[in-house]
């Protein structure tokens, strides 16, 4: 298996596990979709915590990448930085932005009830697309749904942090200041919003749900993770141990379990956890290996395609069970996993690899 320099070990596995939350929790949302028997309800925040932990990983693996480039460089290369992120992330966005909007609504296999996509308007249209092209699915998610292509609110997220992320790295210097800043004043503000006395205030849904989805906390504790790696903090040297690495993922399955419960601070209490994990992962001996298989290193390469795909392969098989006449659970599951790997395997081979080996003359 290929590794770049930049490259850290389990953490392609780390990938395809949040992938795989997500996976699970969105078989059971779209089970509920066509009246079948589901568990929706009690793993909702299963997929929840899968994109908490892109997020986590996503601020992690930035913030690192650009700490190291400014201690080589003394400063970072932005047209390089964001050249490297359209290459990895457009192709593949824009490629489900098409299908969704364009293609799947014409296919009666792709058909989910009460789901069809219609717009009101010409204008509603334009507003559509405009949020799309302009990667703010995150706002467009809390207006309008547009099924197959729903998961793209995360690629929002990242591409609006992307955006400012390494100016920050490339101008401050007492980093983790800032970054416990970020993370204060954003549960700050999450508190505040919810409070009733703004609930007449114009747009105050689509306020709430933005703040909501930016997931700002999970990011910077990602970030913050990586700082405290980068400069060798004490800490690190502190909470990397089996111990903490193992009870870290049982709190994490207890406050899965007693979601329902914690009312506030839901993302940050998950992103803590997250990011302890992420660094036993990536710098405690005794598990260095834990993830390293091959079969987890490739799911990990193809993980932002099993993330885009899913829901049109379990979309696509439901349609299949319900034009037999005959439908099983454990099936829905086989034939979604092997049918999201076999797609993803082959937007990652014939699609995404051109794109990502033009990244190489971007590297610093």
């Amino acid at each position: 298996m290929e590794k770049d320099k930049g490259y850290f070990p389990n953490l392609n596995g780390v990938r395809f596990i949040a992938a795989l939350m997500v996976i699970i929790s969105h078989i059971e949302l779209n089970k509920s979709f066509f009246d079948y028997s589901n568990s929706f309800q009690t793993i909702k925040r299963l997929g929840e915590q899968g994109v908490s932990l892109f997020f986590v990983l996503s601020g992690f693996l930035i913030t690192f990448l650009l700490l190291q480039e400014k201690k080589d460089r003394e400063k970072i290369n932005f047209k390089f930085f964001y050249f490297r992120r359209i290459l990895r992330i457009w192709p593949l966005y824009f490629l489900i932005v098409v299908v969704s909007l364009f293609v799947l609504p014409h296919f009666e296999m792709f058909n989910i009830p009460n789901s069809k996509l219609e717009y009101t308007s010409n204008a509603q249209f334009v507003r559509v697309l405009v949020l799309l092209v302009f990667f703010m699915p995150n706002i467009l998610i809390i207006i309008k749904r547009i099924p197959f292509a729903t998961q793209t609110w995360s690629i929002g997220t990242e591409e609006q942090f992307y955006l400012i992320w390494p100016l920050l790295i490339n101008k401050k210097e007492q980093l983790m200041q800032y970054f416990l800043g970020i993370i204060l004043s954003y549960n700050i503000i999450l508190l505040v919003m919810h409070n009733a006395f703004f609930d007449d205030i114009l747009y105050i849904k689509l306020i709430r749900g933005y703040i909501a989805k930016v997931q700002l906390d999970s990011l910077t504790f990602g970030a913050l993770g990586a700082y405290l790696l980068f400069t060798k903090n004490k800490l690190v040297d502190f909470v990397i141990n089996n111990s903490t690495f193992y009870l870290s993922i049982f709190l994490l399955i207890i406050s899965q379990i007693f979601s329902s419960y914690i009312v506030y601070f839901r993302s940050s209490i998950n992103a803590v956890f997250f990011i302890l994990i992420i660094l036993n992962l990536v710098h405690n001996k005794n598990i260095a290996r834990l993830l390293e298989h091959k079969f987890f290193f490739k799911m990990g390469e193809i993980s932002y395609g099993l993330y885009m795909y899913h829901q049109i392969v379990i979309v696509f098989f439901i349609n299949c069970f319900i034009k037999w006449n005959f439908f099983s659970n454990s099936l829905l599951y086989i034939f979604t996993f092997l049918g999201t790997v076999l797609v993803s395997h082959l937007s990652y081979k014939f699609f995404e690899k051109p794109f990502l080996l033009k990244k190489e003359k971007y590297k610093f």
